[in-house]
């Protein structure tokens, strides 16, 4: 299989403090990964890299053999890579369907909007039960709007 995701001796850091360093990661096209750590081990940081929210101090990421580090958040969306923060912060006053036409913004992501959106009904039926529901009347915390029974 070819390499869909390459991350390559990364270091990303925070004013002086290096929070990641020498990282690197391989995803292939098909392969599902998950990045798991300790609380402030690097998984956000290196999350947030890969999105072009934190600039590189060294090393290199590709997606689908292109350089994507030293992009704007923007174009590496465009690119069909995105970053779905673990807060969950949805707009409260807003739908469920219209937070999830938030997510379809970028040009290629409106092209695809309807079977994105299907699927994520198919992944979580409550969800699509809940289509015109308020997001800030979901079950969960006021700021972490999780729907109850999801999966």
């Amino acid at each position: 299989m070819s390499t869909l995701l390459s991350v390559e001796a990364i270091e990303v850091g925070y004013g002086d403090v290096t929070a990641v360093a020498d990282v690197s990661l391989q995803i292939r096209l098909g392969e599902t990964v998950a990045l798991i750590g300790s609380n402030g081990a690097g998984k956000t940081t290196t999350l947030r890299a890969i999105s072009g929210l934190l600039p590189l101090r060294r090393g290199a990421i590709a997606f689908d053999g292109e350089r994507i580090d030293g992009l704007s958040p923007a174009q590496i969306v465009a690119r069909g890579i995105a970053h779905v923060p673990e807060g969950r912060q949805l707009f409260p006053t807003m739908t469920v369907v219209e937070n999830l036409d938030l997510g379809c913004r970028a040009a290629a992501a409106r092209a695809r909007k309807k079977e994105s959106v299907a699927r994520v009904f198919e992944l979580f039926p409550r969800l699509w039960e809940r289509r015109r529901q308020l997001a800030g009347t979901l079950s969960g915390e006021s700021s972490r709007c999780a729907p109850s029974g999801a999966a």
